[in-house]
């Protein structure tokens, strides 16, 4: 096993102060879905790949199409079972800890490695979320008539905004103010429900920005039709249908939203940014064998921008 997750914990060990770089992309191997148990969906299709610690269940469904795949080259990681009926899994291999299982399907290429350990990096996107809704608000949501409006600190960058998932479920639009298209958003959400008025909100006017929707303590979220990337590591995706433009980590997935392979997260410095909870975890003593070692190193050349910069001297 390739312990990846262990990587970016000892990345975060480095001392240093008033900022952190967040990438949570590299963190889940470039996926457009991570959840850390089971994945189950029915007629519907992520674009890009799946990254799954459980069971892996889907029909009439596809995969990768848009060939962005997982750790180099997967398409679907589960740690469990994996489950294929009547769809395709594109332009990857898969890894499955458990059984594979194919009905009217093409089999796709199986890898023995598998490129992440799910316990680790599960805590650890757990810790960024709590990390970020630690970090204090540079801007603020209102209600203006029907919109919510989000006004930024002017400064371009980074805005953090910091709101109540009750705010979400009335609004029907974005209105924004003291923004710079391009820059970096990221909402702090707070409340067990996440949700954007049953998906009554119209996102087109945050597609010019590098969005994160942060539901640090949620336990279930319906965000479709949503522009931006979701962190909802607590949470189960249980909603019936539409769209996700962006990555989404959660809990388990029990959803046949359509997830398209686009508006990752990009990574960028936050000012006041920490890696919440327990010291770092030391990587592993063991050696692994070549072939595998050469992967790691893939994936922990990007996972090690994860870490906290040193102050300027």
């Amino acid at each position: 096993m390739i312990k990846l997750g262990m990587f970016v914990a000892a990345a975060f060990a480095v001392s240093g102060a008033h900022a952190g770089v967040l990438d949570l992309g590299s963190l889940m191997g470039g996926a457009n879905v991570y959840t850390a148990g089971n994945f189950k969906a029915i007629s519907s299709d992520v674009e890009g790949s799946i990254v799954a610690g459980g069971n892996v269940t889907i029909e009439n469904y596809a995969v990768n199409l848009n060939h962005k795949p997982a750790y180099t080259n997967y398409s679907v990681v589960a740690g469990g079972n994996l489950s294929l009926t009547s769809g395709t899994i594109h332009n990857g291999q898969v890894y499955a800890g458990g059984a594979t299982a194919y009905k009217n399907a093409a089999e796709a290429p199986r890898s023995t490695v598998n490129p992440v350990d799910f316990a680790a990096a599960t805590q650890q996107f757990k810790d960024i979320a709590a990390g970020l809704s630690g970090v204090a608000a540079t801007g603020s949501l209102v209600r203006e008539y029907s919109a919510n409006k989000v006004i930024g600190s002017g400064k371009g960058g980074v805005d953090v905004f910091n709101v109540d998932a009750a705010f979400f479920d009335g609004g029907n639009n974005w209105v924004l103010s003291g923004l710079t298209p391009g820059q970096t958003l990221i909402f702090n959400i707070s409340g067990k429900d996440g949700g954007f008025n049953n998906g009554n909100i119209g996102f087109f006017p945050l597609d010019a920005y590098n969005v994160l929707f942060n539901f640090f303590e949620a336990e279930t979220v319906d965000v479709k039709g949503i522009i931006g990337s979701v962190l909802a590591p607590y949470a189960t995706v249980k909603v019936g249908w539409g769209v996700i433009n962006g990555q989404v980590i959660a809990d388990t997935w029990d959803s046949s939203v359509q997830v398209n392979a686009n508006h990752y997260f990009g990574s960028v410095e936050v000012s006041g940014f920490e890696l919440a909870g327990s010291p770092p975890v030391e990587p592993p003593a063991d050696v692994p064998e070549p072939a595998t070692l050469a992967l790691m190193m893939v994936g922990a050349t990007g996972l090690l921008a994860l870490r906290r910069r040193r102050p300027a001297i």
